[in-house]
């Protein structure tokens, strides 16, 4: 039998079936019910509540009847436990218009303003219509319909819209059905002007008009500016906390640091720059090494995730950096950040180094700031167990079989003179915190004092005086 001739049969059968949804027949006034029941959009259960006869088998085909009618019937669709008038395409067009005349300026639709689905239970038209929009891959919160959620930032502003009143990053992710991380909402809301930062960890929309908070230091400008230049801390606190979901330690630290100074219980902007009175020699798990300062990090999982860290004051002193200035060193992985913005300068991210050298948190490792103004990054060497070794290994120092070379290494690394006596290298580990490096050389000052390694006490005894002692 060829195509032709199946075409030919296939045509005749099916003009006859629809001949009996036509001309007055009682399939035909089954049919015109049904789509008139369904209007545009209907649940099938629903349907099948009002017409009961259309659940019932049809024993010739074995299919329910409203199956039946729907293949022959093109006037509608049925899909997915859904009626529709006439396709599915054109019910989610429908939707899709009605969706934007009703949506607010950030997408958001109350369901109980859309007219969507016929029901004869009026009360659940609600959450039918959210079963609806499920099915057509709208998002649903609670009683509100999202339109769009294609970006971090649009999906926000939505959850804000619906919510009315300031939220925390955390607060607005939690109601996100999609995966996402506080980092890139946060971002996003911090560079799109439909937000407003309103607290440390609170958003608004900015059409709500909320005063915007530019952090601790910007308040304490402000207050300062206000009081003639001098504000009293303790009403600082006051007034900030009582304001913002700030601690009072915060708010302290704050003014007690560029551009601030606090005196007496008396805020005022300072004078002039910060005054380091740490030294690097000073600052512990920071070495000299020949033409550089070395910091001793453990790598942990914030680096791996990409966060800057905090840098030891001292490192301001070493690149002349100034409160408020930002330096970039070079690097054989690219520039390398170094700001001080905030109460301690900091590291920018090293998660590329580590990435490099495929790094795992726990791992020790030096930050390593070249006189010449470039940046690098070492890994520390792990631990043997013999003593002096090790100490060169938490200095970031060569490993070296001369005992000299190594007490000069880890004289120099404290900004000690060449020849200054162990006591001395000793004690000043253990001042500036290395108590670990300090207790190691302890344990071989004998060794790093006299040049060689202690020899290990014979003990000989004849025959005779063994005897004296039976």
């Amino acid at each position: 039998m060829t195509r032709e001739r199946i075409r030919q049969i296939e045509g005749k059968a099916r003009g006859a079936m629809l001949g009996y949804i036509s001309d007055g027949s009682p399939l035909e006034m089954v049919a015109h019910t049904a789509r008139t029941l369904i209007g545009t959009i209907r649940p099938l259960e629903d349907l099948l509540a009002v017409m009961p006869a259309l659940g019932k088998t049809v024993e010739s085909v074995g299919q329910p009847a409203w199956r039946v009618l729907d293949r022959l019937d093109d006037a509608y669709e049925i899909e997915d436990g859904w009626c529709v008038v006439p396709t599915m395409t054109a019910a989610r067009t429908v939707t899709q218009t009605q969706l934007q005349e009703h949506a607010d300026p950030y997408g958001v639709v109350r369901l109980e303003d859309l007219e969507l689905v016929e029901t004869s239970q009026p009360e659940r038209r609600a959450e039918l219509t959210a079963a609806w929009l499920t099915h057509c891959g709208y998002l649903i919160d609670g009683d509100y319909a999202l339109t769009r959620t294609q970006s971090v930032g649009d999906y926000g502003a939505a959850i804000l819209s619906i919510h009315g009143s300031p939220l925390g990053v955390q607060e607005i992710l939690d109601r996100f059905v999609v995966e996402r991380s506080a980092g890139s909402l946060r971002n996003a809301m911090s560079i799109d002007d439909r937000f407003e930062r309103v607290d440390r960890d609170q958003w608004a929309l900015k059409e709500w008009g909320l005063e915007a908070y530019a952090g601790i230091r910007s308040v304490i400008r402000e207050q300062v500016a206000r009081h003639g230049g001098r504000a009293k801390l303790d009403e600082l606190v006051e007034y900030i906390t009582g304001r913002y979901s700030v601690t009072a330690s915060s708010v302290a630290a704050y003014a007690s640091t560029p551009p601030f100074t606090c005196k007496e219980g008396v805020v005022r902007l300072a004078a002039g720059d910060r005054e380091i009175r740490k030294t690097p020699e000073q600052t512990r798990r920071m070495f000299r090494r020949p033409g550089a300062w070395a910091y001793r990090v453990r790598i942990t999982t914030d680096h791996l995730r990409g966060s800057g860290s905090v840098a030891p004051v001292a490192v301001a002193s070493i690149l002349d950096l100034q409160f408020g200035e930002t330096r970039q060193l070079e690097s054989a992985l690219g520039p390398q950040s170094v700001a001080w913005t905030g109460i301690q300068p900091q590291f920018g991210t090293i998660r590329r180094f580590l990435m490099d050298q495929d790094i795992a948190a726990g791992t020790e490792a030096f930050l390593v700031i070249h006189d010449d103004g470039t940046f690098s990054f070492e890994v520390g060497r792990e631990l043997t167990g013999n003593a002096l070794l090790d100490a060169l290994s938490l200095i970031g120092a060569p490993a070296t079989p001369s005992i000299d070379e190594a007490r000069a290494a880890l004289t120099a690394a404290v900004g000690l003179p060449e020849a200054s006596p162990v006591s001395s290298v000793i004690g000043a580990y253990r001042e500036r915190g290395d108590g670990d490096i300090a207790d190691l050389l302890t344990s071989v000052r004998e060794t790093l004092e006299t040049g060689h390694a202690p020899t290990q006490p014979t003990h000989r005894a004849d025959v005779d005086e063994i005897l004296d002692l039976l």
